[in-house]
C-alpha cells in the first residue's frame, strides 16, 4: 500500500508542468519579440544620434526667446551693425540696389529663423547653412568677399544678444549666440565656396567643349584655309589667266609655254 501511494505521487509529480516553463514553439516567439524590440530600440537610438543638437536645453531656450522678442527689421539691424564693423562691407551694401538690399535682409531674417526652428538637427542646420551661403556667389560681381560672413556673424551675435533685454544671464545669452553663430557661419562659408567651385568647373567644362569643338576629327585644327571652299569666281578668273598666257606665248613665238597649262595652238 505504501509503495503504491508514492508511485502515485511520483507520477502526479512526473505530469504536473512547472509553473513558468513554455513550450518550444512559445519560448521561440518570446526571442523573436525579444530581438526584434531590441532591433527597434538600437534604430531609434542611431536616428537619435543623427539629430544631435547644436546646443543644450538653457542655450536653445535662450536662442527661441530672443528670436520670438526680434521686431520684423531684424536683418535690417543686423546689416546696419555689419556695417558699422566694416568699411568695406559698407561699400558692398551701398553697390546694391534698394530692392536686392531689401532683399538680402529679409533672407537673413528668414534663415535666422529657420535655424531656431531645428536646434534639434544639426546636419539639418548644416545643409540650410550651405543653401544660404550658396546664394551670396552671385553678389562677387558687386563686390562681395567671403569675409563678410564673419563681420555678420558678430553683428547677429551682438544683436540678438540685445534682444534677451537681461532676462537671462548676459554671459550665458552672449554665449548661446557666439556658439550658434560660429558653427552656423561655418558652414555659410563651407556652401559659398562649394557653389564657386561648381561654377568654375562648369566654366572650364564650356571652356574645353569650345576648343574640342574646332578641331577635327584627324586631329587637325580647322583653320580659315582649310574650311574655305573654291568658288566659281576663282575657277574662272583662273581659267582667264591660263588664256592669256597662251595667247602671249603665240605672240612672241614660244614653242613651249609655261608649266601647269594647255599648250596653245600651232599656226601655220
Amino acid at each position: 500500500m505504501g509503495n503504491t501511494k508514492s508511485t502515485d505521487l511520483n507520477e502526479e509529480k512526473i505530469q504536473k508542468p512547472r509553473i513558468g516553463s513554455l513550450p518550444d514553439d512559445k519560448k521561440g516567439d518570446r526571442n523573436g519579440t525579444q530581438k526584434r524590440s531590441a532591433q527597434s530600440a538600437r534604430a531609434s537610438m542611431s536616428s537619435q544620434g543623427n539629430r544631435k543638437p547644436v546646443l543644450n536645453a538653457t542655450q536653445r531656450t535662450i536662442i527661441k526667446y530672443c528670436l520670438d522678442n526680434a521686431k520684423d527689421d531684424i536683418g535690417e539691424r543686423i546689416l546696419r551693425r555689419a556695417v558699422e564693423k566694416k568699411d568695406e562691407f559698407r561699400s558692398f551694401i551701398d553697390n546694391l540696389p534698394r530692392d536686392q538690399r531689401y532683399q538680402v535682409a529679409e533672407s537673413l531674417k528668414r534663415f535666422l529663423r529657420e535655424i531656431c526652428d531645428n536646434l534639434m538637427d544639426s546636419e539639418n542646420i548644416e545643409r540650410k547653412a550651405a543653401d544660404f551661403g550658396a546664394t551670396h556667389v552671385q553678389f562677387r560681381a558687386v563686390g562681395f568677399k567671403p569675409d563678410y560672413f564673419v563681420c555678420t556673424a558678430d553683428a547677429v551675435t551682438t544683436e540678438c544678444t540685445f534682444l534677451d533685454a537681461a532676462t537671462h544671464g548676459a554671459s550665458d545669452t552672449a554665449s548661446a549666440w557666439s556658439q550658434l553663430t560660429s558653427f552656423v557661419f561655418s558652414a555659410v562659408r563651407d556652401g559659398y565656396y562649394q557653389k564657386l567651385r561648381e561654377q568654375r568647373k562648369a566654366s572650364n567644362a564650356f571652356r574645353n567643349n569650345r576648343q574640342s569643338f574646332d578641331v577635327s576629327t584627324d586631329g587637325s585644327t580647322n583653320n580659315e584655309d582649310s574650311r574655305r571652299s573654291a568658288s566659281p569666281n576663282d575657277t574662272t578668273s583662273a581659267l582667264t589667266n591660263a588664256g592669256n598666257v597662251a595667247q602671249h606665248g603665240v605672240e612672241t613665238g614660244q614653242s613651249e609655254p609655261p608649266s601647269n597649262f594647255l599648250s596653245p595652238p600651232t599656226v601655220y
